[in-house]
């Protein structure tokens, strides 16, 4: 029987709890940990390779977005045509070139030929299938529309790629500029001022404060590289360890929609996945409280999260979904309001596609603006990055000259 670890809470507690349980699959594990009393924050399959922090491996155990796409999409085209399951998924295992993937097909396959129904099958394998995938294919063979859920999953894993390739795209830019900036920085410091270390200690001249500082920095990374370098490594690695504590993920998170422009940015694009997943699963005819716990789960920032869980009281309690979203400072008054539209119109799906569609032009336009709104930023920091460079080494320079 699969091990699920999970994080839990008692309603008003602070603290959470964690620990592991035996279950038939993760919708069993969440049951009987709500059947406790407890709020489930996170429940994943538990594999004691990878929660050993020794080990490593090889192999390659990530299955791209794109790859699930097909899967998804050739999986519905084939259960439209009448091919059983089990059929389906023999022949999608032949057509995968991702050895980890095929794997987990022909693990789906064993599972389903034992009677296990599909989305309790690939509940096994919550990397690759995620609670918001598992929960639209059972709702799809509950209300016998497996290939149409199918088709719906596939459509908005395409949005959702598409809104990360334009969000990385946007950020490529700054990247390339910045690691330039460093290394043509690093280049000087490091083979030009060496080699005029000497002049200037020849001179016997007071050199600039600027100077003096740049031959320093110089002196302390030739001279103790082998410290700084592991010593950067381990800062990196002391940032992950905290920002995986509690009070590391809040900074973390809020840091995320709080920066100049790439907040607004990161708020654009967890509204059109609110909006966009939320319209799939009332499509898919699940529940509005079942929706916002998933939703809940596939929005990784712990300041949304506590929002969709408050959403989900005052839902559970009788208020309205409009209502509740419109007392969240996290979500713009056009979001309530027009949730509200749907709400009068019996139109929830349409309307929340439509907001979806509004913020998927919105992260466009930012991305492709976001070039031109930091490019002079950019600019002014590489300037005056190397403009102090510049000055330190040639002021000195000149005075010498002068000096003949």
């Amino acid at each position: 029987m699969p091990i699920y670890s999970y994080q839990v809470k008692k309603p008003g507690a602070t603290k959470t709890t964690r620990g592991e349980l035996h279950a038939e699959s993760l919708p069993e594990a969440n049951k009987a940990l709500r059947a406790q009393g407890y709020t489930v924050l996170q429940i994943v399959l538990f594999d004691e390779k990878s929660s050993s922090p020794f080990h490593f491996s090889l192999k390659r155990t990530k299955v791209p977005l794109k790859e699930k796409i097909i899967f998804s999409r050739q999986l519905s085209v084939m259960t439209k045509a009448g091919l059983s399951i089990v059929k389906a998924l023999e022949s999608l295992s032949r057509q995968t070139n991702n050895k980890h993937f095929q794997e987990v097909i022909h693990d789906l396959i064993e599972q389903v030929k034992g009677g296990t129904v599909l989305s309790i099958a690939m509940s096994r394998h919550p990397k690759i299938f995620a609670d918001i995938y598992v929960a639209v294919i059972r709702a799809g063979e509950q209300t016998g529309q497996l290939s149409d859920v199918l088709l719906n999953l596939a459509d908005q894993q395409e949005k959702e790629a598409d809104l990360i390739g334009k969000v990385k795209g946007a950020m490529i830019y700054p990247a390339i500029i910045f690691c330039l900036l460093i290394a043509v920085l690093i280049l000087i410091v490091v083979f030009v001022i060496p080699s005029l270390q000497s002049i200037f200690t020849e001179s016997g001249t007071t050199l600039p404060l600027s100077t003096r500082m740049l031959l320093g920095l110089s002196q302390v990374i030739r001279g103790y590289y082998w410290i700084i370098v592991p010593a950067l490594v381990g800062l990196y690695l002391l940032l992950k360890l905290w920002v995986g504590t509690p009070s590391g993920r809040e900074v973390y998170d809020k840091a995320k929609f709080s920066l100049p422009i790439f907040g607004t940015l990161t708020k654009k694009v967890y509204m059109a996945r609110f909006a966009r997943t939320m319209a799939m699963l009332i499509k898919a005819s699940l529940p509005i409280l079942e929706s916002l716990e998933i939703i809940r789960k596939t929005i990784s920032n712990i300041h949304y999260n506590r929002a969709f869980e408050r959403i989900q009281r005052e839902v559970e309690s009788g208020k309205t979904m409009s209502g509740a979203v419109s007392k969240e400072k996290l979500f713009p008054p056009m979001v309530s309001q027009l949730i509200s539209l749907g709400e009068e119109s019996g139109s929830m799906e349409s309307v929340l596609l439509d907001v979806a569609s509004f913020y998927d032009k919105e992260v466009d336009t930012m991305s492709k603006n976001l070039t031109t709104l930091l490019e002079p930023i950019m600019l002014i920091v590489m300037g005056v990055g190397i403009g102090f460079v510049v000055s330190s080494v040639l002021g000195p320079i000149y005075g010498l000259v002068n000096a003949f």
